[in-house]
């Protein structure tokens, strides 16, 4: 069932604008990540989605038809919270058939249909215990279980897997991509966890401030980033960036940052356009696209600086280095073990570069 946004806004009586002017649509079967820090309006246009809030303007279709002015019961739609708002005194077989039970539906169907959703959740065993006797992530498959028993047209995550730990994490990410792909229900799923997007969206949403940043496949929102936020916050470690201006020595082109440092630049075109027509830049680069070497790069784009902490991850490790006063990372999978303190070399692979104008817009 295709969901549509057009140009919702949500304004509080005290003046705070939560929302504005947001549009996007959501195809069947697809599952939409909208994405972004506390605060942004995430959990906001989910709620007015799921008309537990109200919208102040703008239209929300699901197939065609209109549902903004509909009560949350008539929208058809199965919400999975972060708390699960599962009954403390109903057992998980009665959790789960809540919603039919409202409904009015038979018991005999209502029976069939709790067992069936059980045995796809995996939780047939935990039907007759009650939400204090079992697991985090088997009370969050509870929830799924109750959402999906209703055969909705559409379904809502509120950050769903945030109070569990980050192996359970995993597991539930996969186990809730897996059923929403079986199923080929719709979704939107609201998380404040880049990594989350990232790995479970078909499509990434990024909010900041109540607007959207960027609309797009994950790995276009990753590589294109369309603005400084976007690049800074999608990617863990975040983005590393260079700002400054641009000089020409000969035949040569450096960045000059404010604090002195120097940055050869390649000789190419994009490199031309900017040193003539924008002179200040921003560079951005992701750390796995810098090469720490001790031995000195034949390539013209590099610096020269000290170790200030590496962390070992196991298959690589994380080497952090300053240079303008300002603390970057570098993402290696290199052998060599490096020591703080250290001065080495950072190479930067400049055909993986990206470049943002003064308003922070990605130059392309």
């Amino acid at each position: 069932m295709q969901l549509e946004l057009r140009n919702i806004n949500k304004v509080y009586p005290n003046g705070t604008v939560a929302s504005r002017d947001i549009s996007f649509i959501a195809e069947t079967g697809e599952l939409v990540v909208l994405v972004g820090p506390s605060g942004c309006g995430k959990s906001t246009v989910l709620r007015m989605i799921a008309g537990l809030e109200e919208v102040s303007s703008g239209e929300i279709l699901l197939g065609g038809e209109p549902i903004q002015n509909l009560s949350p019961a008539k929208r058809d739609i199965g919400m999975v919270f972060q708390n699960y708002a599962l009954y403390p005194h109903l057992t998980v077989e009665q959790n789960i058939a809540f919603p039919l039970v409202i409904k009015k539906i038979k018991k005999s169907i209502i029976k069939a249909k709790v067992a069936e959703v059980a045995e796809t959740l995996s939780i047939s065993s935990l039907l007759g215990k009650k939400p204090k006797e079992i697991s985090g992530g088997e009370r969050q498959r509870v929830a799924l279980g109750r959402a999906i028993v209703r055969e909705p047209r559409l379904f809502l995550f509120d950050e769903p897997l945030s109070n569990l730990d980050a192996k359970l994490r995993v597991q539930m990410r996969t186990e809730i991509i897996n059923l929403q792909r079986s199923l080929g229900i719709t979704a939107i799923y609201v998380t404040h966890d880049q990594t989350e997007a990232m790995t479970m969206g078909t499509r990434i949403i990024v909010l900041k401030s109540g607007v959207v940043q960027q609309n797009d496949v994950p790995s276009i929102v990753y590589r294109e980033p369309n603005n400084i936020f976007t690049a800074g916050f999608i990617g863990s470690p975040a983005m590393n960036f260079f700002e400054g201006s641009f000089l020409r020595e000969k035949d040569l082109f450096f960045l000059e940052s404010g604090e002195g440092a120097k940055l050869q630049m390649p000789n190419d075109d994009i490199i031309l356009y900017i040193a003539k027509e924008l002179k200040h830049i921003t560079i951005g680069i992701r750390p796995e696209n810098i090469e720490t070497s001790t031995e000195m790069p034949t390539s013209e784009t590099y610096l020269e600086e000290e170790i200030v902490n590496v962390e070992f991850l196991g298959n690589e490790s994380l080497v952090f280095f300053k240079t303008a006063g300002k603390i970057k990372t570098v993402r290696t999978t290199n052998t060599i073990l490096f020591s703080r303190g250290e001065k080495v070399y950072f190479n930067f692979n400049t055909s993986k570069m990206i470049f943002f104008d003064r308003t922070g817009n990605l130059i392309k």
